[in-house]
């Protein structure tokens, strides 16, 4: 009877956590940000730089609460992650917490958002007006595409980043997907290397498939920078397939050091999958 007590407590407890974080999320979208952004948009030239910068603030403002409502669940950022400016970032993507997670780290970002976002009214245009990217073949390629690389080469010279999720859609169950190649073409377009991050456990504080924070189990969210690809390097002298093989290589061989070095029965099913493949 205790232990069901308990149960049902951090239950209602991590629900209550919960709401109160994406009624925070919510509220600076819908109220915060257009309050702030508006008059920046209407007297300052670079508007997206502003957009990102407050996005910025407002997602720090987020795992800032987070880390008071979740203090079981902590952050080890690498340094070198930090450090990240003018860089073209690829990671791999187990959360929706993961895009969220990188704005909250980098003041200037941009990364490839799915085209059907920005048909959404209002989300939308706080989307085109951030300088954020259509995934859409269909505003990707042409003089469209032509417009985007541009800017993206500007971002980057201006200091900003652009982070990138390859396999396109958050894994469910810890295999990585196949690479998609768009990202690795933008880098060779802009003459740009890239930085491999890798993120842990961001899965075990926001499950997949499910709504409510994991607010009461011991977790330790992870960023590591495991490999720089710069541009003189010779692997950018292959084909642009080539090189998007050679970037997964070295997430599966992470994410298999890691499984070796954690705890077997955790990680059982995600080793089945992996030597399924």
């Amino acid at each position: 009877m205790i232990s069901f007590l308990i149960r049902y407590a951090r239950h209602t407890a991590s629900f209550c956590i919960t709401v109160i974080l994406w009624a925070y999320f919510m509220f600076g979208y819908l109220v915060l940000l257009p309050v702030i952004f508006l008059p920046f948009y209407l007297w300052e030239k670079n508007a997206p730089a502003v957009f990102q910068r407050l996005n910025h603030l407002h997602l720090r403002c987020f795992f800032g609460l987070g880390r008071v409502l979740i203090p079981k669940t902590r952050y080890r950022i690498a340094p070198g992650v930090r450090a990240l400016r003018s860089s073209i970032i690829v990671c791999n993507h187990i959360s929706y917490l993961d895009p969220i997670l990188l704005v909250s780290l980098f003041a200037r970002q941009t990364t490839i958002v799915k085209s059907t976002f920005f048909r959404v009214p209002v989300f939308g245009w706080f989307l085109k007006k951030a300088g954020y990217i259509p995934s859409s073949p269909a505003e990707m390629f042409g003089s469209a595409m032509l417009g985007n690389l541009e800017d993206i080469k500007a971002h980057l010279a201006a200091g900003g980043n652009l982070f990138v999720f390859p396999e396109g859609t958050r894994s469910r169950d810890g295999r990585l997907s196949p690479f998609n190649k768009g990202v690795f073409s933008i880098a060779r377009y802009c003459n740009t290397g890239l930085k491999l991050v890798w993120i842990r456990n961001t899965d075990k504080l926001f499950r997949p498939g499910t709504f409510v924070f994991n607010a009461f189990e011991k977790n330790t969210i992870e960023l590591e920078l495991i490999a720089s690809l710069n541009a003189e390097d010779p692997i950018h002298r292959l084909p642009v397939g080539a090189v998007a093989d050679q970037a997964r290589k070295i997430f599966a061989e992470k994410l298999a050091s890691a499984i070796e070095g954690g705890d077997v029965r955790e990680n059982h099913r995600i080793k089945k999958n992996i030597n399924s493949e």
